[in-house]
């Protein structure tokens, strides 16, 4: 089970504050402060995931390095993910975002609409698909929290069969993480959290 800190909430000297500490497992949400932070801290012996909303200007910034994509939202997104990786030489792990409430102010792809074209996101070169990613809606119930999760731990368990590579559910936060790991959760991202 990972457990990445969200450090969009801290500045560079705070970041590097941070990693005195002893913490290594990073989720940056902005791809440029991403490339800043890099460019500061590095990367020996840090492990940066990308889970923010990733526009397909912005992939330059974090390809040549980033461990995890955990916000593939689209296939066209996927595409142009392949295609800077293959620039890069690199094979880049990714998450599909899913949309499991299928709420409007939140991007991702609707489970049937994963499930009618899956192969399509399994056929890319330069991408590995090793999971999932959701996020639950903010102003949901706990019952309802805990059914969005369990989709999702169904949605891995079934992909899982037919790729054994597929190993990653990325899901829960500061406020529902418990459900998630209650659901199968083997990546959360914790931030405020932690430093209360």
């Amino acid at each position: 089970m990972g457990g990445s800190v969200v450090s969009k909430y801290f500045d560079i000297c705070q970041h590097k504050e941070i990693v005195k500490m002893g913490y290594n497992y990073f989720g940056e949400n902005r791809a440029q402060l991403y490339r800043d932070k890099l460019n500061e801290i590095g990367n020996n012996g840090i492990k940066w995931d990308f889970i923010g909303r990733l526009q397909k200007n912005k992939i330059k910034y974090i390809i040549e390095s980033v461990n995890l994509i955990h916000s593939i939202d689209s296939y066209d997104l996927l595409l142009e993910i392949n295609k800077k990786a293959a620039e890069h030489g690199r094979i880049v792990n990714g998450l599909i975002q899913i949309n499991v409430s299928k709420e409007e102010s939140k991007t991702g792809i609707y489970i049937e609409d994963f499930e009618k074209d899956y192969e399509k996101y399994f056929s890319q070169s330069n991408v590995k698909i090793i999971g999932f990613m959701t996020m639950a809606p903010f102003s949901a119930t706990t019952d309802e929290i805990d059914n969005y999760f369990k989709k999702m731990q169904e949605l891995k368990e079934k992909f899982s069969k037919k790729y054994d590579y597929l190993t990653e559910l990325s899901m829960g936060m500061s406020n529902d993480y418990k459900i998630a790991l209650k659901n199968g959760a083997t990546i959360i991202r914790i931030g405020s959290k932690l430093f209360e």
